[in-house]
C-alpha cells in the first residue's frame, strides 16, 4: 500500500492538520505516503516529519488544470502508488482522471456539503467516500446519487496527548473566550461581536480573540467586522489574532470557545479539540455541530445569527461554574470515545485496504438473449477468479426476471430499449460513475456500449477493437473465426482469466417447478422471430416430423416454445394434429422458461436463444441451421446436435430468403434425419 493526500494548500486549517496526522501515522505503520499540493505554510512541518511533498498547482480553478494530469500520473508512477486521496474538488478532477487506466484507487473525503454539483460531482466518483458526520453523508447521498456502500463516515479527531485536558477550575483564571475559524460571513462573527458587547457589561476585562485569516474575498467582512468592534466600543476587548498554527496553545488558555456558524458545517474539529482541552463550548445548533454536541450535557446549542441567545448563553457559562466543569468533565469523555486521533485513523486505513481488496466490476450484455446465455460461463469463471468482487452485469430490464437469481452476479442493471440514444447513454453513465467500477467489461462491443463504457470512467475497460474500440483502455481484435465462449475469453485474458471448460452451463433454480401433465416430452421451437424469417424452418417439415413422432413414439407428447406473435402460427399446426401439441408460445416468461426446457427429453430449434438455453441446461438439442454459420454461433457439446445443408448461398445473414416463401437452405434439412436423432437420443435415453 502506497499513499497520495492531495489538497489545494499546506496551509493552516482543520483538513490540513488532519493531512499531517494520517501521513505521521502512516509513516509510522512504515506505509509509504506522500502529499501532492500547492505548498504553504504546513509544508515544513511535512518536511521536519520526513513526508515527501510534491509541489504542484492543484488549486487552479480553469481549465488549465488539465495540464496536470500527467504531471501527476507522474508523481503517481514515480512513487508506484496506489490509493490516491483528494480531500478537496479541483485536486480531485485532476488526480481523478490521473488515476485511470493505472492501478491506483481513487478515494475522496467530502470536508463540506458542496453548493455546486457540477463541480463538485467528483467527489462523489471516489470509490469511497469517506464523510466526516451523518450531515455530509446524507447530502453526498441525496444530492449526488453516492451509494450508500461506498460512504464511510469517519470522525475528524484529536490528539489527546496535545490536547491536553485542564480542569476548569484552573481555566476559570482565563481573561480571554475564543472563536477560531477564518474570516468568513459563514462563521457569523458580526453575531458573536454584537453577542459579546452584552457579556463585557458584566465581565469588563474578559478578551475576545477571533483566530483566523481572510483571503482576499473576505477582506471586506474583515473590515465590516473591525468596523463593528469600533461601533460597540470593543477596542480594547476584541482582538483579531489572525493565522495560529498552534491551536492547542490557543485552547491551553482559553476560557471558552463559541463556534457562531451560520451554515451547515460538515463537522466541527475545533470542538473536539476544545472538548478534549476541557473548553466548554457554546455553539450554534448547525450539521456536524449538533452530532458532537449533546445540548446542556456536553456543551450548549444556540439557534444560528440569535445574538441574545448566544450571549445569554456566554454568560450562564461564566456565571455558573459548576455547569462548565459538568460540561467539559463530559466532553472529554465522549472525545475519549468517539473522536480520538488513533483510532480516526485506523479506520481510514481499513478503507484503504477495503479499497484494495474489493473490486467492482461490471459486465455489458445487454443483448440478445442467446448472447445473455453464451455469456453465463464467462461470468461463472470471473466469479471464481474474483470472489471477493462486486459483480454487476448490465442488460436489458426485459432480461431482468431471467438473470436476476444468476448467482455469479451481485446485482443486475437494467437498462430499455433505447439504450443506444444519446440521452439515455448520458443518463445511464451519469448514474454508472457514481458507481466507480474498477473494470468495465463489454461483452456487447457496439458503439453504444463502448460510448457506455468510456463515459463510466472505470479504471479500465476492456472489449473488442471494433466500431469505436478505441474508447476502451485495453482492447483485443475480433477473431470472426472463434466461438462465442473463445471469443469472450481474449477479453477476459485481460484480467488473467481463461475459460477451464468451454461449455454452457446454467444454475440450479432452488425449489421452483413447473406443471406439465404426463413426463415424456419433445420440444418445438417453431420460429426464431418475426424478423428471421429465414431461420423459420418450412411448416410442413414441423408438421411431417410430429407425425412421426406421433407414430413412432407414442409415449410423447410435443410442446410448442415461441414467443407471443407466433402463438397463433402454432396454434393453426397443432388444429391439424392429433394430440394436439402443447402450445406454450407467449405463455412463458423468461424466468420459468428455463424450467420447462429442462422437462424436455428432446428439442428442436433454429438458431435462436433458446437453442443455447436448452443446451445449457443439459438437454438433448437438435439446432437447425441455415442463414448463420453454426461455427461461429453455436458451443460444442454433446447435447448440441447441429442439422445444416451448405449451398451456394450458405450463411448469408439475410433475414428474409431471396430464394423461398420460408427457407431454402433450412428446407433442405430432411426431416427424416431429424427423426432420426429423436430415435436415437430416446433409445439411449431408456437403455
Amino acid at each position: 500500500m502506497n499513499i497520495i493526500q492531495t489538497l489545494p494548500f499546506m496551509n493552516i486549517g482543520g483538513v490540513e492538520r488532519g493531512v499531517i496526522d494520517l501521513a505521521v501515522y502512516l509513516k509510522a505503520k512504515k506505509i509509504k505516503n506522500c502529499v501532492v499540493s500547492g505548498g504553504g505554510r504546513l509544508v515544513e512541518t511535512l518536511e521536519e516529519e520526513s513526508i515527501p511533498h510534491h509541489k504542484l498547482a492543484v488549486y487552479r480553478k480553469s481549465p488549465v488544470s488539465i495540464l496536470y494530469i500527467n504531471k501527476f500520473k507522474k508523481i503517481i508512477s514515480e512513487n508506484n502508488s496506489t490509493i490516491i486521496h483528494a480531500r478537496s474538488r479541483v485536486p480531485a478532477w485532476i488526480s481523478f482522471f490521473a488515476t485511470r487506466a493505472t492501478n491506483s484507487h481513487f478515494i475522496t473525503t467530502a470536508h463540506g456539503v458542496y453548493k455546486s454539483k457540477i463541480s463538485s460531482e467528483v467527489m462523489a466518483w471516489g470509490k469511497y467516500v469517506i464523510c466526516p458526520s451523518k450531515v455530509v453523508a446524507r447530502h453526498m447521498k441525496d444530492k449526488f446519487g453516492v451509494d450508500e456502500e461506498k460512504i464511510v463516515i469517519i470522525n475528524r479527531w484529536v490528539d489527546l496527548d496535545k490536547f491536553a485536558f485542564t480542569d476548569y477550575e484552573q481555566r476559570r483564571k482565563s481573561e480571554y473566550i475564543v472563536s477560531i475559524g477564518r474570516i468568513s460571513p459563514t462563521k457569523g462573527y458580526e453575531h458573536l461581536i454584537k453577542a459579546f458587547k452584552k457579556v463585557v457589561r458584566f465581565y469588563p476585562y474578559l478578551k475576545l480573540k477571533i483566530v483566523g485569516s481572510a483571503d482576499k474575498s473576505k477582506m471586506r467582512y474583515q473590515k465590516y467586522l473591525k468596523t463593528l468592534v469600533n461601533r460597540y466600543a470593543l477596542n480594547f476587548n476584541v482582538e483579531f489574532v489572525g493565522f495560529r498554527a498552534d491551536v492547542e496553545n490557543i485552547l491551553s488558555g482559553a476560557r471558552m470557545l463559541v463556534a457562531p456558524s451560520t451554515i451547515q458545517e460538515s463537522f466541527g474539529r475545533v470542538i473536539v479539540e476544545a472538548f478534549s482541552c476541557g473548553v466548554p463550548v457554546v455553539a450554534s445548533r448547525v450539521g456536524g455541530y449538533a452530532e458532537i454536541i449533546d445540548d446542556k450535557k456536553n456543551a450548549i446549542l444556540v439557534e444560528p445569527g440569535d445574538s441574545s441567545q448566544l450571549s445569554n448563553s456566554m454568560l450562564r457559562v461564566l456565571d455558573e461554574p459548576v455547569l462548565a466543569s459538568k460540561l467539559t468533565i463530559s466532553a472529554r469523555k465522549k472525545v475519549e470515545n468517539h473522536y480520538t486521533m488513533k483510532n480516526c485513523l485506523k479506520e481510514i486505513e481499513a478503507v484503504y485496504e477495503l479499497a484494495e481488496s474489493v473490486l467492482r466490476i461490471l459486465v455489458i450484455k445487454i443483448s440478445s438473449f442467446g448472447d445473455l446465455i453464451l455469456s453465463i460461463p464467462s461470468l461463472k469463471e470471473l466469479r471464481s477468479s474474483y470472489p471477493q468482487a462486486k459483480i454487476s452485469l448490465l442488460t436489458l430490464k426485459k432480461y431482468h426476471s431471467f438473470i436476476q437469481d444468476c448467482p455469479y452476479v451481485d446485482e443486475v442493471i437494467s437498462v430499455g430499449q433505447k439504450y443506444k440514444e444519446l440521452k439515455s447513454i448520458f443518463s445511464l453513465t451519469n448514474t454508472l460513475r457514481r458507481r466507480s467500477f474498477d473494470y468495465i467489461i463489454d461483452f456487447q462491443n457496439n458503439r453504444a456500449s463502448h460510448f457506455i463504457s468510456f463515459l463510466s470512467l472505470p479504471r479500465y475497460s476492456f472489449g473488442f477493437n471494433v466500431r469505436y474500440g478505441f474508447l476502451l483502455s485495453k482492447k483485443v481484435k475480433y477473431d470472426r473465426s472463434l466461438d462465442p465462449l473463445s471469443s469472450q475469453e481474449e477479453i477476459l485474458k485481460f484480467l488473467g482469466i481463461k475459460l477451464h471448460q468451454k461449455s454452457l452451463i446454467f444454475w440450479e433454480k432452488k425449489n421452483l417447478s413447473v406443471d406439465l401433465n404426463g413426463d415424456k416430452f419433445i420440444g418445438i421451437n417453431v420460429s426464431a422471430s418475426q424478423r428471421w424469417q429465414s431461420k423459420k424452418w418450412p411448416t410442413k417439415n414441423t408438421i411431417k416430423l410430429i407425425g412421426l413422432i406421433y407414430k413412432n413414439l407414442p409415449d410423447y407428447r410435443v410442446v410448442f416454445f415461441g414467443d407471443e406473435q407466433f402463438r397463433e402460427y402454432a396454434h393453426n399446426i397443432s388444429q391439424s394434429l392429433h394430440p394436439h401439441p402443447l402450445n406454450l408460445c407467449g405463455r412463458t416468461n423468461l424466468a420459468d422458461l428455463p424450467l420447462y426446457l429442462k422437462k424436455m427429453d428432446a428439442f428442436i430449434t433454429p438458431d435462436t436463444a433458446t437453442m443455447h438455453l436448452a443446451q445449457s441446461l443439459g438437454v438433448q438439442t437438435l439446432a437447425l441451421f441455415g442463414p448463420t454459420n453454426p461455427n461461429r454461433h453455436t458451443v460444442k457439446a454433446k447435447n448440441l446436435h447441429v442439422f445444416s445443408q451448405e449451398l451456394e448461398c450458405s450463411y448469408c445473414y439475410k433475414p428474409k430468403c431471396k430464394f423461398a416463401d420460408e427457407s431454402l437452405c433450412l428446407e433442405k434439412i430432411g426431416v427424416g434425419e431429424v427423426f432420426s436423432k429423436i430415435k436415437e437420443i430416446i433409445h439411449i435415453m431408456n437403455l
